[in-house]
């Protein structure tokens, strides 16, 4: 990893394939909240009535193929990533919402605060932004 580096790409392979352990300082993420909401950003063109617009996110999780390869990861916990507690709470929490939207966001999150736990230094800082959403 480069000092002051910034990356970009989704931060689960980042964190994966650009990050050592124990490296970081501060860890801040603004992750989506499950809104079910698409996010546009738009445009003004100074000096004229034209607005352009492009899709900038999609905040809608569904239960589907990367929602169950994240669960079998966390589950088969082949690479020991995973405490024991995080294996469990997918589990209990597989028991109680089934697979849905909301069980494949907390998946999507519980494989990347798990990284980021990961390449935080003991004496390192985490801040997450959350909402009422899925908080």
């Amino acid at each position: 990893m480069a000092a002051n580096a910034l990356y970009y790409g989704d931060n689960l392979e980042v964190l994966r394939k650009k990050l050592k352990d124990e490296t970081i300082d501060l860890c801040y993420i603004d992750p989506p909240f499950n809104s079910k909401r698409t996010y546009n950003q738009i445009y003004n063109n100074i000096g004229t009535e034209d607005r352009a617009q492009s899709q900038a996110f999609i905040d809608t999780w569904t239960w589907d193929d990367i929602a169950i390869e994240g669960y079998q990861e966390i589950l088969s916990n082949d690479a020991g990533r995973f405490s024991k507690q995080t294996v469990e709470l997918i589990k209990g929490l597989d028991n109680v919402l089934g697979k849905g939207s909301l069980l494949a966001y907390l998946i999507s999150m519980a494989l990347r605060v798990t990284e980021l736990q990961r390449v935080l230094k003991s004496t390192g800082s985490f801040y997450l932004h959350c909402d009422p959403t899925a908080s």
